[in-house]
């Protein structure tokens, strides 16, 4: 199943089906803990931020939301150390971590520790080792399928965060913390499962056992070094498109809360239409893994930029519609997570497809620094623009600014389908 030409690494049919399994399991565990925190906005507000108005809770959440995003300036630590350590070490390290920080998450007592317990969340959830674990097992031409196949369990576990959302959170009541259960004990269970189980990855292992490979270097000369490969023009890109990309999601933040300040849906509404848009993201990933490989990532870029702030668009305009609202807010929210994730899951692709495999780790971790900064600055300009302008209206400004990727997709990203990854430097 491998690319190593050599045959000193071998990796069994049956190994690789597992393998899969478990990475599909991190990666539902991984989205339950993200989904989740994005299901609970109004529930948060309503226990801890009750004394306060609208705007300003919708203020104070934006924040809350930009020191949350602080997590993932530690996921460029996460990513480095699996260059420096290996990929297996720290994908049971996230998975513990996700595992635990969810049960503390459910004993917050006020919104400061639940931001400060959601902060840490971010550090594990988002480290994204077993999107490099998959990329680094899998054949150059399985690469997106085997990607997608992850993101379709992922997807499994979001409608079960929603389910859950359904049951515990209603007009009448809200047991947000019930929502927590399930992934502090996966978290647990699954780093032990990875330390006793897996393998270190196949490319992880050829690359030490490349003297030239191992030699010790510090922080600062393997930084420096990632802008001396080959692609590094692409990579620059890359990473000034991933910043522009976090600014512009501060729907995302405070969407759930956008729909319930509305006043126009129940929620049990809230919750169908959270429910419906996962046929619209495993439409994201269907075309990511199968049409990526057939028309290329490029195309697909510009698809999902565009359609992110048109989803924006309808939802805004057509939520406040006494009428119509449901409607409106369900193709609007559908479009938005489609281009999100579309985007969000391609543009992390075409980083692994850019990297030597020394230089992996790290160079995905400066992507995932990159997103945090811009949706920390994005939160907080944001917080500014909604206290005056409210959600509705900074929402429109800030998803516009997607269309600035859009010429520095065609100028500076090449194609990256069909790269053997054992050949960059």
């Amino acid at each position: 199943m491998s690319e190593n030409q050599n045959g000193d690494i071998t990796r069994t049919k049956g190994y690789f089906i597992y393998l899969m399994i478990i990475l599909m399991l991190v990666n539902m565990l991984d989205s339950i803990t993200t989904v989740t925190q994005s299901l609970i906005l109004s529930s948060i507000a309503a226990e801890f931020l009750g004394n306060y108005s609208e705007n300003e809770q919708n203020a104070i959440m934006a924040l809350g939301g930009s020191i949350t995003t602080l997590g993932f300036y530690f996921i460029f630590i996460a990513q480095y150390l699996s260059d420096k350590i290996g990929r297996k070490k720290i994908l049971a390290l996230t998975a513990f971590g996700m595992g635990f920080m969810s049960i503390l998450v459910m004993l917050s007592t006020n919104y400061v520790q639940y931001v400060i317990f959601t902060m840490f969340l971010c550090f594990f959830f988002s480290s994204d080792i077993f999107v490099i674990y998959a990329q680094e097992e899998s054949k150059k031409e399985k690469r997106a399928v085997n990607y997608s196949i992850i993101q379709f369990a992922g997807l499994g576990a979001s409608i079960f965060a929603i389910i859950m959302r359904f049951i515990f959170i209603t007009d009448t009541s809200s047991n947000w913390r019930i929502l927590f259960i399930i992934p502090s004990i996966m978290g647990i269970a699954l780093s032990i499962i990875i330390l006793l189980t897996l393998k270190e990855t196949e490319k992880y292992e050829i690359m030490k056992k490349d003297p030239s490979k191992t030699e010790k270097s510090s922080f600062r000369e393997d930084v420096k070094a990632l802008f001396q490969i080959e692609n590094r023009k692409p990579f620059i890109a890359i990473l000034l498109i991933t910043f522009i990309f976090g600014v512009a999601t501060l729907w995302k933040a405070l969407g759930e809360k956008f729909l319930s300040d509305a006043g126009t849906l129940n929620q049990s509404q809230i919750s169908i239409i959270l429910m419906m848009t996962v046929p619209a993201v495993l439409c994201a990933y269907a075309a990511n893994g199968f049409l990526a490989e057939k028309i290329g990532r490029k195309p697909l870029l510009y698809l999902w930029t565009s359609v992110l702030p048109i989803g924006t668009i309808i939802l805004v305009l057509g939520i406040n519609d006494p009428h119509n609202a449901f409607a409106f807010a369900m193709i609007g929210i559908a479009l938005t997570q489609v281009g999100f994730w579309g985007l969000f899951t391609l543009s992390r692709l075409v980083t692994i497809e850019l990297l030597p495999t020394d230089k992996r780790g790290t160079g995905t971790g400066i992507r995932a620094l990159l997103f945090a900064v811009g949706t920390t600055i994005g939160l907080l300009i944001g917080a500014v623009f909604i206290l005056f302008l409210g959600l509705g209206i900074s929402f429109l400004i800030f998803s516009l600014l997607m269309y600035i990727n859009i010429p520095l997709i065609y100028i500076y990203l090449k194609e990256t389908k069909g790269v053997d990854l054992n050949e960059i430097k």
